[in-house]
């Protein structure tokens, strides 16, 4: 089933994603606007059955898949309850994005039943009492069948002490670890890694997280740009992008309204291309980073 957009016909996704708040710290940046307000609960639970309900017909398809990203998601109220009433509209898979904030105070069996995935950000610099709070989170997750994902953004700032990433995520101890490639998001953005300079550290990283069985995965890179770590590359699934200023009939598609993979001609000829995303045009701009070649 497909969805007609401004960049082509793009397939018509079942994941619904919403951005509950205006501001978001430690989140994975992307290209998405930031909302001039926060969403409120009764706005979150009709954004909810537009996107469930509201998508049952010959033409639409209901959404299954929930990800909810914000500040204090976990100690919030009306969380548990929007969550249960999700169940109920026909989602099957909760993915909650939480902050740091919410580790110290995180007690698991509340979510029994309610979150599938449970996203912490994790940077090779962050502190002792970050680790182990989210250790405990961890710990709680597993003893009630939560899985546990770390996801880390590869600056250029973490560079330097991506090598240590695999003892923190030793400590941590999540189910997987996510290396994301930092996404375009706009002028004031500091400049990312080249792949001359990232390659290394990030393949030293990656066989040391295998090591204490942390199933890195890579994400916002082209499979010609990774060489034997290429493997390691999951692919983007798109999604429904909710925020304040985007609701129900003006929400957002993830691809191509708030990031823009692009591919080559050549990347047809590839033997990764239905395992890659590409890449985005800012990036192949800058130097040292070389035009997308098929993989043989």
């Amino acid at each position: 089933m497909l969805s007609w957009t401004k960049a082509g016909a793009v397939k018509r996704p079942t994941t619904l994603q919403i951005r509950l708040q205006r501001r978001y710290p430690g989140r994975v940046r992307a290209g998405a606007p930031t909302p001039t307000r926060g969403l409120t609960r009764s706005e979150l639970e009709a954004n909810l059955r537009h996107f469930t309900e509201g998508q049952r017909g010959p033409r639409t398809a209901p959404c299954t898949t929930l990800v909810l990203s914000g500040v204090g998601l976990l100690t919030s109220p009306d969380t548990a309850p929007v969550l249960r009433s999700a169940r109920t509209l026909g989602i099957g898979r909760v993915v909650l994005h939480a902050g740091t904030e919410d580790l110290s105070a995180f007690r698991a069996g509340p979510w029994l039943g309610l979150v599938d995935v449970l996203v912490v950000p994790l940077q090779p610099g962050d502190g002792g009492a970050l680790l182990e709070h989210g250790a405990k989170a961890v710990a709680a997750c597993r003893s009630a069948g939560i899985q546990v994902a770390a996801n880390t953004v590869l600056s250029a700032a973490s560079l330097s002490d991506l090598g240590s990433l695999a003892n923190r995520v030793d400590q941590l101890a999540p189910h997987s670890s996510t290396l994301s490639f930092p996404f375009p998001t706009g002028a004031q953005q500091q400049a990312p890694p080249s792949p001359s300079a990232l390659l290394p550290a990030l393949s030293t990283a990656v066989t040391l997280l295998e090591s204490v069985g942390a199933q890195p995965r890579i994400k916002g890179l082209p499979a010609c740009y990774l060489g034997t770590l290429a493997n390691r590359l999951q692919p983007s699934s798109n999604r429904w992008y909710v925020d304040a200023d985007h609701q129900t009939d003006r929400a957002l598609l993830f691809f191509p309204d708030v990031l823009a993979f692009h591919k080559a001609d050549a990347c047809r000829f590839c033997s990764r291309d239905d395992r890659c995303d590409g890449f985005f045009v800012d990036w192949l701009r800058l130097p040292g980073f070389p035009a997308l070649e098929p993989l043989s």
